[in-house]
C-alpha cells in the first residue's frame, strides 16, 4: 500500500508548521504605525506652521478710550491655578487691579500764555500785563484740583460715575490781582463754559427753562418776593410734597425723611422769595467750598460782581448760585446764549478754557433784590476803571422780563342799607 505510506512524512511536515504557528501567534508583537521622518526642508522652502497650543479664545483690547474721555491700556495676566471649584472660591484668582494715573495741571500765570487762549485779552485789559508779575496763584487752585483727586478716588469702582477727561482739565488758572493804587483786588479764573439753568420768579414773568435734568427751582441769591403772585412751580411742588408725605406715612424711613425735608424747605423758599432765573439774569456759578472762607481776602461770596470776558466782549454778571465742588467754568443761559445762540444744558457755548472770569470780592450789594442790569453794567465798570481799565466792549443786557401784575381782589359787595324804623311825628 504505497500511496497513503508515500504521503505520511508531508502530513507530518503539515501538522507541525500548523503547531508552531499556533504557539508563535502569542508572541506576535502588536502592530504600530510609524510616522514617516519629517522631511527636513530645504533653505528656500516655507516650513510649516507649528501645532498652536489649546488656549481659551479671548479678545485682547490693548488701548481704548472710555466714553468719558479717560485713555484705557489693558492687560491680562494668567496663571497656572487649580481646579474651577478651588478657584471659583478664592477671591484672588479673578480679579481687576484699577490703577488711575492722573496729571495734575500747573497754573498758568504767563500773558503770553493766556493771550493763545484769547489773543485780545492783553487789549481788552490793558493793565493785566502790570498786574501779573506781583499776582499770586490763590490756594484756591491747588484745592480745587485735591477735591477733583478725592471725588476720583471716591468714585474710581464706578468707572461711569469718573470725571471725563474735559471735566478734569477745566481750569486753566487762577489768579490774585491787586492794583497798586486803588487796592481793588480781582479773582481771575481762566476755564471753559457750561449753563446752568436753574432759577423760578413768581413777581417777574419771563420763561423758565426746567427741561434739564439738573434744574433747580432756586438759586443761591434771593431776595423776598414783593407781590402776591404765586411762583409758577409752587403748585407742583406742593403736590410732590403732599404725595412724598402720603407714601411714607406715619413711619418714613431717613431718605423718605430727607426728601420730605427738602420738599418743605423748597416750598416754604418759594413760597416767600424770588429768584434768579437763568433765562433772563447774568450770572456765574462758583464751588461752593470757595465763597465766604474767612482769612481769604480774595474769596468771594454769593453777590459779588463779575465780567465774563470771551474774545474782546466783556459781559456784565454777578455771582448768582452755587455749583458742585469739583466743577468750575458755569454761567446762566443768558451768558451762553448772548456768547452761543445754540447754548443749551447739554451744549456748552464755549469747550476750549477761552472763557476769563474776573471776579471782584467783596463788592456784593446788600440787601440783595430783584436785578437792576443797568446799574450791574455801570458798577462793573467801575470796577474795571479800579483795576486798570479796559478797552473792550461792555455789553449792555436789556431787561427781557416784565412784572407781573398783582391780581386784584374782587371788591366785596357793598351791604344793601337795611329800612330805618320811621321817626315817630313828634307831638
Amino acid at each position: 500500500m504505497r500511496g497513503p505510506t508515500r504521503f505520511l512524512p508531508l502530513k507530518r511536515s503539515l501538522a507541525l508548521a500548523l503547531l508552531t504557528a499556533a504557539f508563535t501567534s502569542c508572541w506576535k508583537p502588536e502592530h504600530v504605525d510609524v510616522a514617516p521622518p519629517t522631511p527636513v526642508p530645504s533653505p528656500s522652502s516655507t516650513p510649516e506652521a507649528s501645532p498652536t497650543p489649546i488656549y481659551i479664545p479671548q479678545k485682547r483690547l490693548d488701548t481704548a478710550k472710555l466714553f468719558n474721555g479717560i485713555e484705557l491700556h489693558t492687560t491680562i495676566d494668567t496663571e497656572p491655578g487649580s481646579t474651577a471649584t478651588t478657584e471659583r472660591n478664592t477671591g484672588g484668582s479673578y480679579a481687576l487691579d484699577l490703577k488711575l494715573r492722573v496729571k495734575v495741571p500747573k497754573a498758568n500765570s504767563e500773558l503770553r500764555e493766556l493771550a493763545a487762549l484769547n489773543p485780545a485779552l492783553p487789549q481788552v485789559l490793558p493793565g493785566l500785563e502790570a498786574l501779573l508779575p506781583n499776582a499770586k496763584v490763590p490756594p484756591f487752585f491747588e484745592a480745587f484740583y485735591r477735591f477733583k483727586l478725592a471725588t476720583l478716588q471716591q468714585n474710581l469702582p464706578r468707572l461711569d460715575l469718573l470725571l471725563s477727561r474735559h471735566n478734569f482739565y477745566d481750569c486753566e488758572t487762577m489768579l490774585a490781582l491787586e492794583h497798586p493804587q486803588s487796592k481793588r483786588r480781582a479773582l481771575l479764573i481762566q476755564a471753559d463754559m457750561d449753563i446752568d439753568t436753574d432759577g423760578s420768579d413768581g413777581d417777574r414773568v419771563v420763561p423758565i427753562d426746567t427741561d434739564s435734568p439738573t434744574f433747580q427751582s432756586m438759586t443761591s441769591y434771593k431776595w423776598p418776593k414783593k407781590t402776591t403772585v404765586a411762583n409758577p412751580l409752587l403748585a407742583a411742588r406742593e403736590a410732590k410734597l403732599k404725595e412724598a408725605e402720603a407714601l411714607a406715612g406715619r413711619s418714613p424711613g431717613r431718605e423718605q425723611r430727607d426728601q420730605i425735608g427738602a420738599l418743605r424747605y423748597e416750598v416754604s423758599q418759594l413760597a416767600t422769595n424770588s429768584f434768579l432765573v437763568a433765562n433772563a439774569d447774568p450770572y456765574i456759578v462758583l464751588p461752593g467750598w470757595m465763597l465766604g472762607q474767612s482769612g481769604q481776602p480774595f474769596s468771594p461770596r454769593v453777590g459779588d460782581y463779575a465780567v465774563v470776558i470771551f474774545n474782546s466782549t466783556l459781559y456784565p454778571a454777578i455771582i448768582g448760585d452755587v455749583g458742585p465742588r469739583d466743577k468750575i467754568g458755569e454761567a446762566s443761559l443768558r451768558v451762553g446764549r448772548e456768547i452761543n445762540a445754540k447754548a443749551t444744558a447739554d451744549n456748552r457755548p464755549v469747550s476750549a478754557l477761552k472763557i476769563t472770569y474776573l471776579v471782584f470780592p467783596e463788592t456784593a450789594d446788600k440787601p440783595f433784590t430783584a436785578p437792576d442790569l443797568e446799574k450791574w453794567r455801570a458798577h462793573c465798570e467801575q470796577l474795571l476803571s479800579e483795576l486798570g481799565g479796559h478797552a473792550g466792549e461792555l455789553h449792555t443786557w436789556p431787561d427781557v422780563t416784565t412784572p407781573a401784575s398783582t391780581p386784584t381782589p374782587s371788591p366785596s359787595p357793598s351791604p344793601e342799607p337795611s329800612a330805618s324804623p320811621s321817626a315817630s311825628p313828634s307831638q
